[in-house]
């Protein structure tokens, strides 16, 4: 398989896979607002490790994104916010940043790598 074919193939896993991401933080965002730290702590660290993925997968297949220029850089403050929040162990802050901060980047990013992705299988260049 050609550097291109590989790159094509990782857009599309992660495509895929930021549907998984964004639905694991509307369920943590559910398990804080419920009272049940206990589950939507032990989810935080498979998300983080999921988004360390994805910015890797973003960055680099940077040169197939065509018009879909995606900016990975966005989402280290809000990053950085929640890991206070979580050092802090301020869960509603913790959520809240989920909710408002994180959630809709991935929205954006989701978006975004179905584009490049639709692009991208429509292309008859060499694999």
């Amino acid at each position: 398989m050609s550097k291109y074919g590989l790159k094509k193939e990782i857009v599309g896993t992660a495509a895929e896979y930021i549907v998984n991401v964004s639905e694991g933080i509307d369920q943590i965002i559910e398990f804080f607002q419920s009272g049940r730290e206990d589950i939507a702590t032990r989810m935080m660290i498979d998300l983080i490790e999921g988004i360390e993925w994805l910015t890797q997968a973003i960055d680099g297949t940077r040169d197939i994104h065509g018009e879909y220029a995606m900016d990975v850089s966005q989402i280290n403050s809000a990053l950085h916010e929640i890991s206070e929040a979580y050092e802090n162990m301020d869960y509603v802050l913790l959520s809240d940043l989920l909710e408002y901060e994180l959630l809709p980047v991935i929205n954006v990013w989701r978006k975004q790598l179905a584009g490049i992705k639709g692009v991208l299988d429509n292309d008859n260049a060499e694999e």
